[in-house]
């Protein structure tokens, strides 16, 4: 009878062990562990909140050793990559609704691969060992460190002062051209199907309206990428002039012949698109970023937030280019240095996601460019910086930009919204970056920790 007793007592969990007559229970378990980042009005910090539910209800050993002291975490050290380092607790919080439950705050990022331990001790006086769990985050380790390191150039080609790329017969020959259309869609991996369409829309553009050649391939290339819409807008009436673009080539911008581009109105108001004629030399990808930013302005007004959008969606373009040619990186070209720049400020920036890209000041980030005279904060300051003839901050909502920014937006899975509110296109533009082709751009750029 009394084995029997005994019995239903361990199986009841009243009884976990027996040592000297006195009753042991055994110390709880972590069940789960879920690290998430702060988030502070739309601002991410550097700062993590992990949960912590134990399987059971717990009592702890009398002490002056404070919560937070009892627990410990091992965090992969992703940038020297040997092992993890110590991290400790800041400050600890025990539910009083659910007596199980643990909150943590670190003041730092905690990325998946982290693990954390609470020592038995907390619970039985003079017990060895420690509880320990697997912590889920939503953060990868690549993640924390981006959000953590603003970047720099390891290899300075790609920032050094361009040249301006010659021009060759093959720039301005229609056959030549159409066949580098061709290999850069290879390239891309476009269907046959997809480059079929792109060639036959090389084919179609006027060359009244589109004189060259390499300029006509740009334009074509947008088919298939976010800014597709700029075709409409350019060579239907679908715009705010109501009519197709009257010309787009290389030629001096009028009234500041010192300008890459330009977009302005002829007397009957269709648009002309000035494209300075030294960029004529350089390679289609580059191109494309040019006439997808010029093709959004189209009425006669233009704010700082109007400029930083248009730059802010050519940068996100030559990213996604840039994954398909890591040569476009180190052409040493004016475009090339220009767009790499461009594209290191938009990667060190980001307030929703700095892991990603964005326009506005990371938390941690004072300087946007490291190591060079810039004292810009992020992309929205440098970018603004460039047009110190615009006095205005706003200016009406272009539906070209409107047209990119609702494109990304599906591709972010988010809801639409106006691309010159610099903390809606910040979300976007960190939502819509696709994290692999992130990281394969960094590698292009041969970008380092800064310091």
């Amino acid at each position: 009878m009394r084995n029997t007793l005994l019995a239903l007592l361990a199986f009841s969990g009243i009884l976990a062990g027996c040592d000297g007559g006195n009753s042991v229970t055994a110390p709880p378990e972590i069940k789960e562990a879920k690290a998430t980042r702060d988030v502070v009005d739309g601002a991410a910090q550097l700062k993590t909140t992990i949960t912590v539910l134990f399987d059971r209800d717990f009592s702890l050993v009398s002490s002056s050793v404070k919560l937070e002291s009892r627990f410990e975490l091992q965090v992969p050290d992703v940038p020297v990559q040997q092992g993890t380092k110590r991290v400790f607790v800041q400050s600890a919080e025990r539910s009083s609704d659910n007596p199980r439950l643990v909150t943590l705050h670190i003041n730092s990022l905690v990325p998946t691969g982290t693990t954390l331990s609470v020592a038995r001790a907390s619970f039985q006086s003079n017990m060895a060992g420690a509880a320990t769990a697997d912590v889920a985050s939503d953060l990868t380790q690549l993640a924390a460190f981006l959000a953590s390191h603003p970047l720099q150039p390891g290899k300075p080609a790609v920032v050094d002062p361009g040249v301006q790329a010659p021009v060759t017969a093959e720039d301005r020959d229609p056959t030549a051209v159409r066949n580098a259309l061709g290999a850069l869609l290879d390239r891309r991996g476009a269907s046959s199907a997809s480059r079929q369409a792109v060639l036959d829309r090389y084919d179609s553009i006027p060359p009244a309206a589109v004189p060259s050649p390499k300029l006509r391939a740009a334009l074509a290339a947008l088919a298939g990428t976010f800014a597709q819409p700029a075709l409409d807008s350019l060579f239907t009436n679908n715009n705010c002039t109501g009519q197709p673009v009257a010309l787009i080539a290389f030629q001096p911008p009028p009234g500041n012949p010192a300008l890459l581009g330009q977009s302005t109105r002829q007397a009957d108001g269709r648009r002309v698109i000035s494209i300075n004629p030294v960029l004529e030399g350089e390679r289609i990808e580059d191109l494309m970023s040019m006439v997808a930013h010029e093709a959004i302005h189209c009425d006669n007004f233009d704010g700082r937030y109007e400029e930083i959008a248009a730059t802010a969606f050519d940068s996100f373009l030559y990213l996604g280019v840039l994954v398909t040619d890591s040569s476009l990186a180190t052409a040493g070209t004016l475009l090339s240095r220009e767009f790499n720049i461009d594209a290191i400020a938009l990667i060190n920036s980001g307030r929703r996601y700095p892991e990603s890209v964005g326009v506005l000041p990371t938390v941690g980030t004072t300087q946007v460019l490291p190591g060079t005279a810039s004292p810009a904060a992020a992309f929205a300051d440098y970018v603004a910086a460039s047009y110190p003839e615009i006095q205005q901050n706003d200016s009406p909502e272009e539906p070209l930009a409107r047209a990119y920014s609702d494109a990304l937006a599906a591709i972010a899975d988010i809801p639409p919204g106006p691309p010159f509110n610099l903390t809606f296109l910040d979300q976007l533009l960190g939502a819509a970056m696709d994290p692999n082709i992130l990281a394969a751009d960094i590698g292009i750029l041969g970008l380092v920790p800064a310091g």
